[in-house]
């Protein structure tokens, strides 16, 4: 019995570290960091640094095109499966210019501060890898630029940002108000072409 639960609470504790909370979120905070040095003013200062950028490409970029990938959650090494799934947008400007952009938790739980992240370092590197021939993320296109309204789901992303969301990586399986995780926030966000 004490080996029984000895393995629930090690399966408990492996599941927390690769949900998309478990990712840091310094990732996508460091820059702010060196300018503030408050580390509730980079979460919010990186928020309308991302809306600043998206309001600039909806209004500047000639080409602007975005597809939706989804990949391994935490580490190329554990099987993908639906709640060790991560999606993020990927989104494409001329001259081969691309950008990541996903929905993460700010703290290392279930249930967290959630965050808009432009340019994830395992967003980027899961996409380098499969455009290289080395697709060990198992990353597949979910959704093609040619089915998406691009302009209107920025917007989206963008109104969403200024709403505010919690992170809850449980979420696809029983939400909870106000929160979404990395997925169910590309299923808010998304606007089709009709």
């Amino acid at each position: 019995m004490k080996k029984q639960i000895l393995i629930v609470i090690l399966l408990l504790i492996v599941f927390l570290i690769i949900s998309c909370s478990g990712m840091p979120y310094f990732m996508y905070v460091e820059q702010i960091y060196d300018q503030t040095g408050n580390e509730d003013d980079m979460k919010i200062e990186n928020q309308l640094s991302i809306i600043s950028f998206l309001e600039n490409i909806i209004d500047t970029e000639e080409y602007l095109a975005i597809e939706v990938f989804g990949r391994k959650t935490f580490s190329p090494l554990i099987r993908q499966t639906k709640l060790l799934t991560h999606s993020f947008y990927l989104i494409n400007l001329s001259n081969g210019r691309h950008y990541t952009l996903s929905f993460t938790g700010g703290d290392f739980k279930l249930y967290s501060d959630g965050f808009w992240v432009l340019n994830k370092e395992t967003d980027l590197l899961s996409y380098k890898l499969f455009i290289e021939g080395n697709n060990v993320w198992d990353l597949g296109n979910l959704y093609t630029e040619n089915v998406i309204d691009t302009r209107q789901t920025l917007k989206n992303i963008i109104g969403l940002i200024n709403i505010g969301a919690n992170y809850y990586f449980l979420d696809h399986l029983r939400s909870r108000q106000n929160s979404l995780n990395c997925n169910t926030a590309i299923i808010e966000t998304i606007a089709l072409n009709q």
